[in-house]
C-alpha cells in the first residue's frame, strides 16, 4: 500500500483506529434517517437535571441533551390536545378551531381530516409510521384515530390519561378500558401486573427490531402517559415500586412530589431502553432523536384534578397557562448529523417546525408542505446555528380571553381574571435543590452517555475521555439553568407576593432579561408594545373560531360496549 497517498492514508488509520463497523458507520451517515420522537405528558421545566435541578435524577434524558443540543427556547402549546395537534400538522391550532381545551372524554372532536400530518408525508418518502402511547385528538369515530391518519400501526389509548395499571380512563361521568392496538382492544395486554412507562417502552423496542428485520426506514413516536397524573383521586400518582421509591426519594419532604420523582425516573429509564434498543439492532447511528414535554407541569390542578406536582421553577405558571411555565418546554435532540454537539441553542424554537425539520431531514422538499406556520430549522441544526425565526404565536384563545405573542426577546401576554382563580397564574413548583449532590459521573456512565458519547466520537474531530466530558455537559448545564442572574427576585423569595397585571391591558416581558415574567415593561417600551399587539390582531383576523363546547355525550358510555371506550358515532360491534 502507498501510504504517501494522504486519502488512502487516513482510510488506513481510521480503520486501524476503529472496529471496521464503526468504519462502515461513517462512511454510511448519508442514509435516510429513521426518525424517534419521544413525547413526555406534564414534564415540568425543573424536572430534568439539565435544567440545573438535583432533586429528581434523570441521566439518561440529560446524557441525550449533553451530547446533542438543548434547545432552551422551545414552546409548546398550554395543554395536551394543542400540541400534539401542532406537531403533527405544523401549523396553529387556530387554524383549525382546537387552540381551546384538550378534548374531554365523550365530546364529539376531533382534529379535522382535511388537515394533513407528518405520518402521511413521512409514508410518502417511504418510511413506516408508528405511534406508541397517547393520541388524544378525536376517536368518535374511526376516521379521527391514528391508524386513519398516516400510522401504520398505533398501541396505547385513545384519551388524554389512563391508569398506569390497568388501562382506565375514567370521568367524573363515566369509565371503561382504553386500550387499542390499531382497532383491536387491548386491555389484556396492559393489566394490573405490568406498568404503563414499562409496556410502551416494550412496545417501542419491539416496532425498532421489527424495522430492522424488515429494513424500512423508521418513524416512531413515543408518546408517554409519564408523567401525566394518571385517573384523578388520591391515588392518581402511580409508581412502579412504592417501597423502593420512598427509599429511594426519601429526602423529597413531600409525599406526593416523592411518588412524581418515581414516575420521572420511569420515564428516563425508558429513554435509556429506546436508545440501547436502537443501539443493539444497528439503527441508532442512524437516527434522529427527539424528546419533549408536550406543556409544563401542572403543579396543582383545581379544575381538572390532575396536579403532578411537577415543577416548572423558576418560570412563572404551569400547563394550561400562556406565561412560561406552561409553553416553556423541556427539549432535547440528537444526531450525528448536529453541526455542533454538546451545545445549548436559544434560538426561538415553536412545537410546529418539528414537521418541516423532520420532513426535511427525511429527504422531503419544505415547498411540498404547503402553507403552514411551522419553519424549517434542519439547516439550523446540522449547519449554520442560524435563528431562523423572530417571531411565535402562543396561543389566542378567544373564549377564555387568553393570548400571548413572541417577537425575538419580547412577549406579550393577556389573562383573563377567571383563569387566575382556576390557573393560579402566579409562582409554584419545587425548587429542586433539596437533594444529593448532581451526579455527572453517571450521567457520563448512563446507557445513553455511553452509546452516543461512542458515536459523537466517530463524527467529530476529536473524542472526550470521561473527565472531559463531565466538564463539557457542566458547561452546557450551567447555561441551560434559569437562576438568579437572570431571575433574581424570584429566586431569592421562592414565594414572592407580586401584583399580576395583565388582566385588564396587555403586558410586555423582556424574556431574555427576565424570563421568568417578572417585570412588566409595557409601559417603559409602547412602541414595542403597539407592534406585537399589532401582530397579535394580525392572527386574529386569520384564526377560525372554536367550535361551540359540546356536550358529554351520553352514548359515549363505554358500558355500551362491553367496558370499552370507543367510536360510538358509527356502526360498530358492541360484543
Amino acid at each position: 500500500m502507498d501510504l504517501s497517498n494522504s486519502r488512502i492514508t487516513g482510510i488506513f488509520i481510521l480503520i486501524v483506529n476503529l472496529q471496521l463497523t464503526d468504519y462502515v458507520l461513517l462512511r454510511e451517515l448519508k442514509k435516510r434517517p429513521h426518525i424517534v420522537v419521544i413525547v413526555a405528558d406534564d414534564l415540568g421545566w425543573n424536572d430534568v437535571g439539565f435544567h440545573g435541578s438535583i432533586q429528581i435524577p434523570t441521566p439518561n434524558i440529560d446524557a441525550l441533551a449533553y451530547n446533542g443540543a438543548i434547545l432552551n427556547r422551545h414552546y409548546v402549546q398550554p395543554t395536551c390536545t394543542p400540541s400534539r395537534a401542532a406537531l403533527l400538522t405544523g401549523k396553529y391550532p387556530i387554524r383549525y378551531g382546537l387552540q381551546g381545551p384538550p378534548i374531554a372524554s365523550g365530546k364529539a372532536s376531533a382534529l379535522p381530516t382535511n388537515e394533513k400530518i407528518l405520518p402521511q408525508y413521512l409514508k410518502e418518502l417511504g418510511y413506516s409510521t408508528h405511534l406508541v402511547g397517547k393520541w388524544h385528538l378525536g376517536h368518535y369515530q374511526k376516521r379521527f384515530t391514528p391508524t386513519k391518519r398516516g400510522f401504520d400501526s398505533h398501541f396505547g389509548y385513545w384519551n388524554g390519561y389512563i391508569s398506569y395499571r390497568n388501562s382506565t380512563h375514567a370521568t367524573r361521568t363515566m369509565s371503561g378500558i382504553d386500550a387499542r392496538r390499531g382497532f383491536e382492544r387491548a386491555g389484556n395486554e396492559m393489566d394490573r401486573d405490568r406498568y404503563a412507562t414499562d409496556v410502551f417502552t416494550e412496545e417501542a423496542r419491539k416496532i425498532i427490531e421489527s424495522s430492522k428485520r424488515e429494513n424500512t426506514e423508521m418513524f416512531l413516536m413515543v408518546s408517554h402517559l409519564a408523567v401525566h397524573s394518571g385517573n384523578s383521586g388520591p391515588n392518581h400518582l402511580e409508581v412502579l415500586n412504592k417501597t423502593y421509591n420512598d427509599e429511594a426519594f426519601g429526602y423529597i419532604e413531600n409525599e406526593n412530589r416523592r411518588l412524581y420523582a418515581g414516575m420521572v425516573t420511569s420515564l428516563d429509564d425508558s429513554v435509556g431502553k429506546i436508545i440501547e434498543s436502537l443501539h443493539e439492532h444497528e439503527m441508532l447511528e442512524n437516527s434522529i432523536v427527539v424528546f419533549i414535554s408536550d406543556n409544563g407541569a401542572p403543579t396543582d390542578d383545581p379544575l381538572w384534578g390532575h396536579d403532578n406536582f411537577g415543577s416548572n421553577w423558576p418560570l412563572r405558571g404551569k400547563k394550561a397557562s400562556v406565561l412560561e411555565g406552561g409553553v416553556r418546554g423541556v427539549a432535547a435532540i440528537w444526531s450525528p448529523w448536529l453541526k455542533e454537539k454538546n451545545t445549548v441553542s436559544n434560538n426561538l424554537f415553536h412545537i410546529t417546525d418539528w414537521l418541516p425539520t423532520l420532513y426535511t431531514a427525511a429527504g422531503g422538499n419544505f415547498e411540498d408542505l404547503g402553507k403552514i406556520d411551522g419553519v424549517n430549522q434542519w439547516k439550523s441544526l446540522t449547519d449554520t446555528s442560524k435563528q431562523v425565526r423572530s417571531k411565535i404565536l402562543i396561543n389566542i384563545d378567544e373564549t377564555r380571553g387568553e393570548e400571548a405573542l413572541i417577537f425575538n426577546q419580547w412577549k406579550v401576554v393577556k389573562s383573563n381574571r377567571t383563569s387566575n382563580m382556576v390557573f393560579n397564574l402566579k409562582y409554584a413548583g419545587d425548587p429542586g435543590n433539596a437533594g444529593p449532590k448532581y451526579n455527572m459521573s453517571g450521567v457520563v456512565a448512563s446507557t445513553v452517555g455511553k452509546r452516543l458519547s461512542k458515536i459523537n466520537c466517530l463524527t467529530q474531530d476529536s473524542c472526550m475521555n470521561a473527565s472531559t466530558a463531565r466538564d463539557v455537559f457542566y458547561v452546557s448545564r450551567s447555561l441551560a439553568k434559569v437562576d438568579g442572574q437572570t431571575c433574581p427576585e424570584r429566586v431569592s423569595n421562592p414565594n414572592p407576593d407580586q401584583q399580576y397585571e395583565c388582566f385588564d391591558g396587555y403586558c410586555l416581558f423582556d424574556i431574555l432579561q427576565d424570563p421568568c415574567e417578572y417585570r412588566n415593561v409595557a409601559k417603559q417600551n409602547p412602541q414595542t408594545l403597539d407592534a406585537t399587539i399589532h401582530m397579535l390582531e394580525q392572527f386574529k383576523k386569520e384564526m377560525t373560531m372554536q367550535a361551540p363546547d359540546p356536550i358529554i355525550d351520553p352514548d359515549a358510555d363505554p358500558r355500551r360496549f362491553a367496558g370499552y371506550w370507543e367510536p360510538w358515532l358509527e356502526p360498530f360491534d358492541k360484543a
